[in-house]
């Protein structure tokens, strides 16, 4: 028995030399494969230096703490089996590092072009979902609505005009087996009775009757749908600016003038005048539309009267909405000059506070010139002691005490003039 331990932990108990002698090769073998496995892999940035690294700390950890066997003749199968295994480790690491990078670079490189797919993807959709709005508010399915309308207008025109064609065939084949019948006859009166002949003659002239009036009733119900079509198909193109004309208007302008109030009327204004600009371009189509069609039917030999229907209800409507965002226009640009004349007379009012507080602050105080002319009252006082004049001292001290009670009685006396007053005293 062969006791294999690590830092004298028992890892593994071999049975025989031979278990020992196995263990070495399938250390090796790994080694080997790991070995051929990198040879072949794509050469990576640092795999050399972690497999030998992985494989010499291995070494040396198998030198200190590997034993295999025991007594004297253990050092040969511990070197051997630390050698290998060492080997195996070092092969393992590396391939490891190889490999993991490699599958790491690899889902990375996955993730990048589901996320780019994703991003095309998104920006597919985004461009197409805008493409269809722009569409929709362009009205290019209202465009195509009509096209298929007058499309089929002149297929059915074609219709008619060959029922109108087949009828005439049959009218003109009638009048030649009329004439025909009429000769036949003659030509029995003369030369005697053909009577099986009249009788086909007058049979085949039945039927050909017979077919004329079932062509004319056919024309005359043909004529009959299509001018239904056609005033069908006018109408159609006549709502088509005002179907048009609904989808483009102006909601967001609106639904700001909502929620926001004044402050949004500028932008709700240049929106509606925008769209006022729009709703008299369809009003020009709508009268367009009406005269093309008008001069095809006066052409094809049908009266206008059926493309004023229509045409007025769709001018009437058009009509209807100019006038209603208009009076709304004219509302906004009032707004807007009843908040310019606001927020004048608010900078008025401002100017005239900052105005009315400054000159607050500028009034002079009665008190502190009350100070004054006491102080120069007594200086005055102090210079008449110092050199005393006859009657002069009495005359400024009355006159300092009319001052002083005029201030004290806040008269409006002012400072120049109670100045004025002592020069004339001295």
């Amino acid at each position: 028995m062969i006791d294999v331990s690590l830092l004298g932990w028992l890892l593994v108990t071999l049975t025989s030399p031979l278990s020992l002698v196995l263990l070495v090769v399938a250390l090796g073998s790994v080694a080997y494969i790991g070995v051929t496995a990198l040879s072949a892999a794509p050469p990576r940035r640092g795999a050399r230096a972690l497999g030998t690294g992985v494989a010499a700390c291995a070494l040396a950890a198998g030198m200190i703490g590997l034993r295999v066997g025991s007594g004297a003749g253990a050092a040969l199968p511990t070197a051997a089996v630390g050698i290998a295994a060492a080997a195996a480790l070092g092969a393992t690491a590396a391939c490891a590092w190889t490999f993991g990078a490699a599958g790491a670079a690899a889902l990375g490189a996955a993730r990048a072009r589901r996320s780019a797919a994703a991003l095309r993807a998104g920006d597919a959709r985004r461009r197409l979902l805008a493409a269809s709005q722009r569409a929709y508010v362009e009205g290019d399915d209202l465009a195509a609505e009509t096209a298929a309308a007058d499309a089929a207008v002149e297929r059915l025109r074609a219709a008619v005009g060959a029922l109108e064609d087949a009828r005439a065939a049959l009218e003109a084949r009638r009048d030649a087996a009329r004439g025909a019948g009429g000769d036949g006859v003659e030509r029995g009166a003369e030369g005697g009775p053909r009577t099986e002949h009249a009788k086909e003659a007058s049979a085949l002239a039945e039927d050909l009757a017979r077919a004329c009036d079932e062509a004319a009733t056919r024309v005359s119900m043909g004529r009959r749908v299509l001018a239904a079509a056609e005033a069908a198909a006018l109408r159609i193109a006549c709502n088509t600016p005002l179907r048009r004309l609904l989808r483009r208007r102006p909601r967001e302008a609106m639904q700001a003038l909502a929620t926001l109030g004044a402050g949004a009327t500028a932008r709700a204004a240049a929106s509606i005048e925008a769209f006022l600009g729009e709703v008299r371009a369809a009003r020009a189509e709508v009268a367009a539309i009406v005269e093309r069609r008008a001069a095809g039917a006066a052409g094809g030999g049908a009266g206008s009267g059926a493309a004023e229907g229509p045409a007025s209800v769709a001018l009437g409507e058009l009509a209807a909405m100019e006038s209603a965002y208009g009076a709304l226009l004219e509302r906004l640009r009032l707004s807007e000059l009843h908040a310019s004349t606001r927020a004048s007379v608010e900078q008025v009012e401002s100017a005239a506070g900052a105005l009315s507080a400054a000159a607050r602050a500028a009034a002079i105080d009665p008190t502190a010139l009350g100070a004054l002319v006491t102080e120069i009252a007594r200086a005055e006082s102090a210079v008449a002691a110092a050199a005393p004049e006859a009657g002069g001292s009495r005359a400024l001290a009355e006159a300092l005490a009319e001052g002083s009670l005029a201030l004290d009685r806040s008269d409006a006396t002012s400072l120049s003039e109670l100045i004025a007053a002592l020069r004339e005293l001295r």
